[in-house]
């Protein structure tokens, strides 16, 4: 399947990928809080108004079905749709002193956090592609496997 057209990256194979990948959503600022005490996560973005957004969930969604219980790291999601979420903007703008090029922006940001803050990211999946998306999630993974 050519991912790379919007077209083609329908509602319902989205949310098929979204029930076998294991990602946790994070409905509340109480449970976004939650994970950013954890040691490692891996946080999507999504943005359901955006159309490169949609490849990029497909590329997540996919790449971490074929990771399945390989991965280590623990998954969430957090729908930013309605662009009322202020403290992951607040979270965001923070982040971003540490980390200059980071930047979000409806995309489909994926973040790679440790102890509650950025280390790493895929800044727009859907650009990068498939390949490169799958690559990165392992490079992560691998670093969760290799922990004393």
């Amino acid at each position: 399947m050519d991912t790379n057209s919007i077209a083609n990256i329908t509602s319902d194979l989205l949310n098929n990928l979204e029930k076998t990948s294991g990602l946790t959503d994070l409905p509340s600022q109480q449970s976004f809080l939650d994970i950013l005490k954890l040691d490692k996560a891996i946080l999507y973005l999504l943005v359901d108004w955006s159309g490169p957004e949609r490849v990029s969930r497909y590329n997540i969604y996919k790449a971490i079905n074929e990771l399945g219980k390989k991965c280590e790291i623990p998954v969430y999601k957090i729908d930013c749709t309605d662009q009322t979420k202020e403290f992951i903007i607040d979270w965001l703008i923070a982040q971003r002193e540490n980390k200059k090029e980071f930047y979000y922006g409806g995309w489909g940001e994926a973040l790679f956090i440790e102890n509650g803050a950025i280390v790493d990211l895929i800044k727009n999946p859907g650009q990068i592609g498939l390949d490169k998306t799958r690559e990165k999630l392992k490079e992560w993974n691998n670093t969760a496997a290799t922990k004393p």
